[in-house]
């Protein structure tokens, strides 16, 4: 297949030349017969007139404008505006509803702009499963639409081309399909719970009945889909209420980490916690895992076990808790003390847990789960069974896996392989057929590894400029609206997929508006004013399952055993590119720009390797070399694999960094694993996790019956005392409800135009984050609890680094705050070296003033970006205070401090920060400062921070165990 010559082809031919070279190459095309037509067909009646050297230059001035060409028709130009609008105001922001999606599922987000800019999400706090909140890779999604290395335009065999040619093109491979009935045409889809797309899909195979479907997500649930097919006769996906759940069982699961379900999870668990500290039940998690994770972080006991031990865990919970089923699990004495506390917590509170297991484990071990949270009670109370919102699970039209794609490519049975934004080539071993298929077409944000083995790709419309909707969590349907006219020649993919059988090119509006077409217009428009137009997905009720299982698969592997993991910062590989995300800290090893393979203190210390130190691994189909990291707490028989990196094409942040793994969908038992000699230099933020043993050590934990800590001992200050006036500012952070998740940190990032420093930089320690999260280790190598301390300035009352600075930049405000003037300082760092908490971050470089234009158009106009040589803190948000006491006295109303948020406040799923005047005694924040768990970080210095914390919560004679 062979594209038609246009300007763009011709632009091709003669890149690289310059001056001379060039004139000569192009007086040398001119003269073919088939530029001669071009020009003809192009300008009708005006090339015949001209002279050799007027045909040149209108021939060259064609040439130039071919890029502009490829960029479609000119409403999808962001064009400025000559003349402002009047309802624009300049300095106010405007607020949208919309949503982005993660693995298909909507997080439903208000967008801020400035200017007609996107600048900054937040979660959408009328939504009932964000209530205001979101995670990390919400926060990052602004910027990845501004992201320069993003697709532009439409191209032929990796050159660029127009939308035109793409519309002739299909328009011939369409009446090929239609001919078969679709059969040869095989497409691969990312997960998505678009409404609009399952229409089109329906169309499209009630068209082309032979047309095959495939997933193409790398962590998806399919099999807790099969399991639930198993036991209730058809796919259901299951719905947890961790705000009811007393008693938390996980098997391997892990429902406060990363991923699409994140947000409600932090919630709904947080808010159990919240209830059992006022003495309403209990909120306990009993976590046997095989990688530490931010579940097993907050557990009340977790085990550290392999997962080839699953089957005898659950077959032993199973028997304790009443059910006939054969077998002879085999525990150690520490598993056994484990399930025995898990048990009597479970019978203590009926009807009030829940059971868990990882989704990618076998199917029979996640029905058996199932079929315990029914015996239990828990259906209907902690979680609920609800219809799959992600498409390809519908009864009777079940996509098929990337396994079954390379099948039908080896017995060469695929003439169209059409792949949706995803990238099976980086995910799956597709074989050597793949490129004798005649025709490859890729849709994506990206010319990634996918693209590149295909003829064409067409580039797509980030979430946050294209039209479209999917359904969230809780199964609500959302819709997603532009935020601004799309920056690039892209599409949606509802206009590609109706491209690929239509000829008529579609109105991405249109589209959309069609799936609610029964929808009055009132109802559409308030529906786009408040981000959904349904309510949560009902409940469906399902049948008894029956008798138990037959048998559990008992494993007797006692070999290494390799897991692959979605990296808790860039998932499967798709923010690779997003800085921010790289260097934001992994939430447990605290490290940036990388992945590592993971290994227990005992196997790291048998093969006498450390941090940094080069393995192999070696498994079935792939070996892989990178970097040691030991992981405390870790199973001893365990290889941690994380996935998302080794990228070759994921542009100029993500390229080129860690190593690459393709997901394995079952575990992969008998690796090999060998030490290669080398040696790797790794950037993390935190040297040493060891919590000091110490009398007022920096994280505290007191005992649910007793959660008093002794009263503080504030020393003589020699400073003299601060004059206030106004609201008195302060913060107050409840480390029993952070997870240490680390959407602040994003969100900090994004609302003060943080500068990203690179992997080199934040190896030498010069990391930029104005917040940070302490994670510490207390206990045994083997078995350590984990703890998490948020790190924000303390804006102390007696502030060491006031008196410290030479130059008066650093000083006190009269409503507490300890505040920044950058055009005063001149890089002494005499700050950084009294502050004693090591809050203050310092411009060796010019981090910003080089930035891609589109980056810096996603700047927060409202924050000064700081240039090379100044210091750079936390300063609570004092751009949304100043904004809430400008807007009260436009209103000519007095100022209201309860109505100011900071940007981590806002984000945080746990909503673990307070923040507010600690002057008013009826203030949220000065309510928990007068909690018995208050207490402030080293007190003793007599510094008085504003920003104090509340102890952790922890039941009396419960552990890891060991």
């Amino acid at each position: 297949m062979s594209a038609p010559l246009d300007f763009v082809a011709l632009r091709g031919q003669l890149a690289g030349l310059k001056g001379r070279a060039y004139w000569r190459g192009l007086e040398a095309l001119s003269a073919s017969p088939e530029v001669q037509a071009l020009m003809e067909a192009e300008f009708p009646g005006v090339a015949p007139l001209l002279d050799r050297r007027g045909f040149l230059q209108l021939m060259a001035a064609s040439l130039a404008m071919a890029g502009l060409a490829a960029c479609g028709k000119a409403p999808e130009q962001a064009i400025t505006a000559v003349h402002q609008p009047a309802t624009l105001t300049p300095g106010v922001a405007a607020w949208y509803a919309t949503a982005v999606s993660l693995a298909g599922v909507a997080q439903p987000v208000l967008a801020k702009t400035q200017a007609g800019r996107p600048i900054k999400l937040e979660g959408n706090p009328a939504h009932p499963m964000s209530g205001g909140a979101c995670d990390a890779f919400t926060q990052a999604a602004i910027l990845q639409l501004y992201d320069p290395d993003r697709s532009q335009a439409p191209r032929w065999q990796g050159r660029e081309t127009s939308w035109a040619q793409v519309r002739a093109a299909l328009s011939q491979e369409r009446q090929a399909l239609d001919r078969l009935h679709g059969k040869g045409l095989h497409i691969v889809c990312g997960a998505s719970s678009s409404p609009t797309l399952q229409r089109q899909f329906e169309q499209l195979q009630k068209r082309w009945p032979e047309a095959r479907l495939y997933h193409g997500e790398a962590f998806a649930e399919t099999t807790a889909m099969v399991a639930s097919e198993q036991l209730f006769g058809q796919p259901l996906t299951a719905r947890v209420h961790l705000e009811h759940a007393q008693v938390l069982v996980c098997l391997d699961y892990d429902p406060l980490g990363c991923g699409p379900y994140q947000t409600v999870r932090q919630s709904g668990w947080a808010e159990r916690r919240r209830r059992a500290a006022k003495g309403e039940g209990a909120a306990l998690s009993f976590v046997a895992e095989s990688v530490p994770t931010l579940t097993g972080a907050a557990a009340t006991a977790r085990l550290p076990m392999p997962p080839s031990r699953l089957p005898d865990m659950l077959l032993a919970l199973s028997q304790a808790l009443g059910e006939t089923l054969p077998g002879t699990p085999r525990l150690t004495a520490a598993q056994r003390q484990w399930l025995d506390l898990a048990v009597a917590a479970l019978k203590a509170h009926p009807g009030r847990g829940l059971i868990g297991i990882s989704s990618q484990a076998p199917e029979a071990l996640q029905a058996q789960v199932l079929r315990l949270n029914q015996r239990l009670g828990h259906l209907g109370r902690t979680l609920d069974l609800q219809a799959p919102s992600l498409l390809g699970y519908e009864p009777q039209r079940q996509w098929a896996s990337l396994q079954q794609l390379a099948q039908a490519l080896q017995e060469e049975r695929v003439s169209h392989l059409v792949m949706l934004d995803c990238n099976p080539v980086q995910l799956s071993a597709l074989p050597a057929q793949l490129q004798q298929v005649p025709m490859r077409l890729h849709a994506g944000l990206y010319y990634d590894e996918s693209a590149a083995q295909c003829h064409w790709h067409l580039p797509l419309n980030h979430g946050l400029d294209g039209w479209s909707d999917a359904r969230a969590a809780d199964g609500s349907a959302c819709i997603v609206q532009p935020l601004i006219e799309p920056l690039y020649a892209t599409r949606t993919l509802h206009q590609v997929l109706e491209l690929l059988m239509s000829a008529a090119e579609a109105d991405g509006l249109a589209l959309v508006r069609a799936t609610w077409a029964h929808i009055p217009e009132a109802q559409w428009r308030q529906a786009l004013a408040q981000g959904w137009i349904e309510t949560a997905a009902p409940s469906v009720a399902v049948r008894n399952p029956g008798t138990a299982a037959a048998s559990l698969a008992l494993s007797d592997s006692d070999g290494l055993q390799a897991l692959v993991r979605p990296d808790p910062t860039i998932w499967d590989g798709r923010f690779a590119n997003c800085a921010w995300l790289q260097e934001l800290p992994k939430p447990i090893s605290t490290l940036t720009w990388s992945n590592v393979v993971g290994l227990s203190p005992r196997l790291a210390e048998r093969l006498g390797v450390g941090n940094g130190d080069g393995v192999e691994v070696s498994l079935t189909g792939q070996t892989l070399r990178g970097p040691a990291w030991v992981e405390p707490g870790q199973a001893d028989e365990v290889i941690a694999l994380y996935a998302g990196y080794g990228r070759t094409r994921a542009g100029r942040v993500g390229n080129d960094l860690g190593y690459a793994v393709r997901p394995i969908q079952a575990l992969a038992a008998d690796a090999k694993l060998r030490v290669t000699g080398e040696h790797y230099r790794l950037a993390t933020t935190q040297a040493h996790h060891q919590l000091p043993d110490e009398d007022e050590p920096p994280i505290r934990v007191v005992a649910r019956d007793a959660p008093h800590l002794p009263g503080q001992t504030i020393p003589v200050s020699l400073y003299s005392p601060a004059a206030d006036s106004g609201p008195q500012w302060g913060m107050v952070i409840d480390l029993d409800l952070c997870t240490g998740c680390n959407a602040c940190v994003v969100a900090c990032q994004a609302e003060n135009n943080i500068a990203v420093v690179g992997a080199e930089q934040v190896a030498r320690g010069r990391n930029m984050h104005w917040l940070r999260i302490d994670h510490y280790y207390q206990g045994s190598l083997d078995a350590p609890r984990s703890r998490f301390q948020p790190l924000p300035c303390m804006h102390c009352e007696q502030a060491p680094c006031e008196t410290g600075c030479p130059v008066n930049a650093t000083v006190h405000s009269r409503d507490g705050l300890n505040q920044m003037v950058y055009n005063r300082c001149i890089g002494t760092r005499t700050c950084a070296a009294y502050c004693p908490y090591k809050v203050r971050r310092f411009n060796w470089l010019d981090w910003s003033a080089n930035a891609a234009p589109s980056i810096q158009a996603q700047r927060n106009p409202e924050v000064t970006v700081r240039s090379r040589g100044v210091m750079e803190k936390c300063t609570y948000c004092i751009q949304r205070i100043s904004a809430a006491r400008i807007e009260d006295k436009q209103q000519a109303a007095a100022f209201d401090p309860s109505g100011v948020v900071t940007a981590c406040q806002q984000t945080c799923p746990s909503q673990a920060i307070r923040f507010g005047d600690i002057a008013d005694p009826a203030s949220d924040v000065s309510q928990a400062r007068r909690d018995p768990r208050h207490y402030r970080l080293l007190d003793a210095l007599g510094t008085r921070p504003r920003t104090s914390y509340l102890a952790r919560i922890e039941e009396e004679g419960t552990g890891d165990a060991s």
